[in-house]
């Protein structure tokens, strides 16, 4: 399945490719370089053990690993290991001449080369006699010519010409093909390296597969075993192609793994499959990085991976599902420009699933003239039929709105009627629920014995976060790791990033405690990642480099299993989800029911209006019912009365003290009359049985009493015993009442010049 595209690029692949791979990639046998995590797994904690696979946390190759369980798994692990190193070092070393004094290696029956003639030549006579009349010989020093042997660690003594090492290493060393010395000791200290042979595949293929693997290096992200290259290898070279673009993913994957009974592949290798699908697509960004538009426009896929989106991003957006070709090719243009001017690829993507829905609903040989504003009313009303969700609906009827207006604006489709418009089609939104979360639910999510039972330091560290500074989940995860700052006090603030308005810089002030933890964090990051990582939250899967932040999947799946292990519960028993965007709206509601003002709490959450932040400032009025609930109620008569809280009219009341407060404040309290009802008194009056005041208004009563007495005097020094009389009455009511006021408990009220119940007052 040699395809057009595949063997018009054929030639201009090779020409790339021999100018893009480098030198120490050509080889036909690759060894990846011992300082890269991507293809090397680590050295096994045996020092004298030259195997690299190490199995785990224990660092242990295959073989010391079995070793190891065979001994009965012994918990002093450094100690099993010196002991294996001593026992291996020994099993390695070159045997001496079982002559004494003779320290060359031995060649034959326990003897070195030279000593095994001398014994031949003398009959060989029982070998334990003669060792016993060569043992009283004197020792014999080493010939001029000879010398301790070459090789590592190899104390015996030379005995060849033609290189300086002992019998043993030297009939090594010529078994070898008598390389060069420091070639041949380097191929043996890492000869138990992984190794990838490629001479079996034709060269073409050869040249492919080492610029994947320079590009899996490149790109250092994916721990890529060796074994899993050879497996691909294997693959590649049984397959009946000349190159990895000859046959397509889905192609490949139906080779390597062909479907079984029940829909099932069989034997199918993640790690070498991926291999192969992430070379053939960096093959194929190398042949269309001129320009990828120019390849990827006329496909009924795009392969958004080409422009480098951002991580989360849909990366295939499909337009075969329009069957109308001028239809088509007007929403690629649209879809082209939507994503050219940094408009996200999920929006593009719902966009073009509600343009596919419209392109169902038009006849298959429509003609843009049909697109009328009569066939889109009956688009309208399939529509309501096939999405009975709102949400989606309006989203979906939005989606053709921008897309016609766009159209006309740039004239891309000159022959669409006029009257190919949608106007306010879209069905209401619902009435928005609440979304903040009970503070039922929060003071069990709060419990530091819960937040105890979070299994990552990630997760039990962006928790707290999210309850306290009300970062969105897409800004939170990519928090960069250098997010704290101080002002000039000394204060620390969390620096992030608003994703949503285009990476805008906001700050949010945060404890000391918090700011402590994110250092601890930091030190956890460094620790994981030597060379460093932009992010303080990194990902966790194919992250070698660090490069990523943690992915949404990550952290919801984390989430779920907190949430259930902490069994989180509501008011009335039953099991509770949240979710992460929660955390935002529970903490501006917070912030207003603690008297922060809206601006300041829409500067805090950076939310781009004032309409944003006011839909937690809807909650204000429960706030200020609690405080009025706790206040101090007392009537003219300095009489207290209490108010139930569950009275049936207890939510009827509140609401009209709330208007008549809006009516008229007076010096000391508020007026308690109905707002259509005209004030008898010129003067606000402690006799009016309107009259409410709490403690509030306590200093303002004792300034009034102060005033009221100094009048008194002056009166009486006057003779205006008129005045003295008015005076006096009041200087009681104002006795009474403060006395009240001191004294009396929380939730009562005094209004009318007597003590009234809650639904008297209504």
């Amino acid at each position: 399945m040699n395809t057009p595209r595949a063997r018009a690029g054929s030639a201009g692949l090779l020409a790339r490719l021999v100018e893009m791979v480098r030198p120490e990639f050509r080889a036909e046998v690759f060894c990846p370089p011992r300082d890269s995590p991507v293809f090397f797994p680590g050295e096994c904690r045996i020092p004298a053990c030259p195997t690299t696979l190490t199995m785990g946390r224990l660092k242990l190759c295959r073989t010391h690993h079995h070793r190891w369980a065979a001994a009965g798994r012994p918990a002093d692990l450094d100690g099993w290991s010196a002991q294996e190193d001593a026992r291996l070092r020994e099993r390695r070393q070159v045997s001496a001449c079982r002559v004494s004094g003779c320290n060359r290696a031995r060649a034959a029956h326990g003897l070195c080369h030279r000593h095994s003639s001398r014994w031949t030549h003398a009959g060989r006579p029982p070998l334990a006699s003669w060792l016993g009349r060569a043992l009283y010989q004197p020792p014999r020093k080493p010939w001029s010519a000879e010398r301790t042997c070459d090789f590592p660690d190899c104390p015996r003594w030379t005995d060849s010409t033609d290189a300086p090492l002992c019998h043993t290493h030297h009939n090594r060393w010529r078994k070898h093909g008598r390389p060069t010395l420091d070639t041949w000791y380097d191929d043996l200290a890492h000869r138990g390296d992984p190794k990838v042979r490629l001479d079996q595949l034709t060269p073409a293929l050869r040249l492919e597969f080492q610029f994947g693997l320079q590009h899996r290096l490149d790109e250092g992200l994916r721990f890529t075993p060796a074994r899993d290259v050879r497996r691909a290898v294997t693959w590649a070279s049984e397959a009946p192609i000349t190159s990895l673009l000859d046959w397509d993913e889905s192609t490949w994957r139906d080779h390597v793994a062909p479907l079984g009974p029940g829909g099932k592949r069989h034997g199918h290798n993640v790690v070498a499959f991926r291999f192969i699908a992430d070379t053939r697509f960096a093959l194929e960004h190398l042949l269309i990085a001129d320009d990828p538009w120019a390849d990827q426009y006329p496909r009924d896929v795009w392969d958004l991976r080409h422009f480098a989106l951002a991580e989360g991003e849909t990366r295939y957006p499909r337009f075969g599902a329009i069957v109308q070709p001028w239809l088509r090719d007007l929403v690629r243009r649209w879809c082209r420009w939507r994503i050219s001017t940094n408009i996200s690829v999920n929006t593009v993507a719902q966009n073009l699933r509600s343009l596919a829905h419209l392109s169902g609903h038009l006849p298959p040989h429509a003609a843009p003239a049909d697109l009328t504003r009569a066939r889109i009313e009956t688009w309208l009303a399939a529509l309501a039929v096939d999405y009975p969700d709102v949400f989606t609906r309006r989203a979906t009827i939005n989606s053709l709105g921008r897309f016609l207006a766009d159209a006309r604006a740039h004239d891309w489709q000159p022959v669409l009627p006029r009257d190919a418009i949608i106007y306010n089609d879209a069905p209401p939104p619902p009435p928005a629920k609440p979304r903040w979360i009970s503070e039922h639910l929060m003071r069990q999510m709060e419990n530091p014995e819960n937040l105890a039972l979070i299994y990552t330091d990630d997760l039990r560290l962006m928790v707290p976060l999210l309850i306290s500074c009300g970062l969105r989940m897409k800004d939170a995860r990519r928090l960069r790791f250098d997010c704290v700052t101080h002002d000039d006090t000394g204060a620390p603030y969390l620096t992030w990033v608003n994703h949503k308005i285009h990476g805008r810089i906001a700050f949010f002030p945060i404890s000391q405690a918090l700011a402590d933890e994110i250092a601890a964090q930091q030190k956890r990051v460094q620790a994981r990642f030597p060379a460093g990582s932009r992010f303080l939250f990194p990902g966790w899967m194919a992250n070698l480099n660090g490069s990523k932040a943690v992915s949404d999947t990550w952290c919801r799946e984390q989430m779920e299993t907190w949430l259930e292990r902490i069994r989180l519960i509501d008011e009335h028993g039953r099991p509770a989800r949240v979710t992460f965007h929660q955390f935002r709206h529970t903490l501006g509601t917070r912030l207003i029911n603690a008297n922060v003002p809206q601006h300041i709490v829409q500067q805090l959450l950076d939310h781009m209006s004032p309409q944003m932040t006011a839909i937690y400032a809807r909650l204000h009025q429960k706030t200020l019912r609690e405080h009025w609930e706790k206040s101090l109620k007392v009537n003219a008569e300095g009489e207290a009365v209490v108010l139930p809280a569950d009275h049936p009219l207890a939510d009827a009341t509140w609401m009209r003290l709330s208007l008549v407060r809006a009516k008229v404040s007076l010096p000391n309290g508020y007026c308690g009359a109905p707002i259509q009802t005209d004030c008898e008194y010129a003067n606000p009056c402690l006799d009016c049985r309107f009259f409410i005041t709490t403690g509030d208004f306590l200093d303002q009563h004792r300034r009034q009493r102060d005033e009221t007495r100094k009048l008194i005097g002056d009166a009486e020094k006057a003779g205006l015993s008129r005045i003295v009389e008015r005076n006096t009455r009041t200087l009681g009511k104002l006795d009474t009442i403060i006395d009240a006021l001191e004294q009396a408990g929380p939730q009562q009220i005094v209004a009318g010049g007597k003590v009234t119940d809650l639904d008297a007052t209504g």
